[in-house]
């Protein structure tokens, strides 16, 4: 069985992106952009309460503070930086999911910030413990899988191997993988069918947040 992830709230003010809610209908996780590579207080809101109608897990979508370069653009940031970055914003969507009683229950980061998660050790290590202080079960994606392994026994957390779902791909290579992926991401509504049709998701081993605090 497979998580099927998105991403939601990747728009701004007047920059809306509606076609993200359709992908996510296929989902059974999103990523709800928490404001510093996209992301507002009304967007956020709205899918809050979208991933609650639809009974979807919610997480933290967290990237650099880049409107302009919607987080594709690296930064060198030391280790108080990070946690702060990761703190603001996980706990922006945190307070959002509270009020309207639901919880986050995984953390996923973005575009260059994504990037720098799969080459840099460190770096990610310095992510996963920040998000291990706002809550040691919550889930970290990670797309590299010798980094999962590695910062799930240093760290102690969990963090679901993540893939994405390209347009070549099919449900059946997943399963045939080496290192089969937890959570698989999804940024076409085409490639979200094909491969709902095949395999209906659902959510991560997620031990339910909510009822381990």
């Amino acid at each position: 069985m497979f998580d099927f992830n998105s991403d939601l709230a990747q728009e701004y003010g007047v920059y809306k992106n509606e076609n993200a809610f359709e992908i996510a209908k296929y989902m059974s996780s999103v990523n709800i952009s928490a404001g510093f590579h996209a992301g507002d207080p009304l967007s956020i809101k709205k899918a809050v309460f979208f991933a609650k109608e639809n009974n979807l897990a919610i997480g933290a979508h967290i990237g650099y503070p880049d409107i302009s370069g919607f987080g594709r653009r690296c930064m060198e940031l030391n280790e108080d930086e990070i946690e702060a970055l990761v703190l603001y914003q996980t706990g922006a969507v945190s307070s959002f999911a509270k009020t309207f009683g639901a919880e986050i229950e995984h953390v996923r980061c973005h575009g260059a910030m994504r990037e720098k998660m799969s080459n840099d050790i460190e770096f990610a290590k310095s992510v996963a413990r920040a998000v291990r202080k706002v809550n040691p079960w919550l889930n970290l994606f990670i797309a590299n899988p010798e980094f999962k392994k590695i910062i799930e026994e240093e760290i102690k957390i969990n963090c679901p191997y993540e893939v994405y779902f390209s347009d070549n791909m099919s449900i059946r290579q997943l399963r045939e993988m080496d290192i089969i992926p937890e959570t698989i991401h999804f940024n076409s509504i085409e490639n979200a069918k094909r491969a709902y049709d095949v395999i209906k998701p659902r959510p991560v081993n997620y031990n339910r947040v909510a009822g381990q605090i």
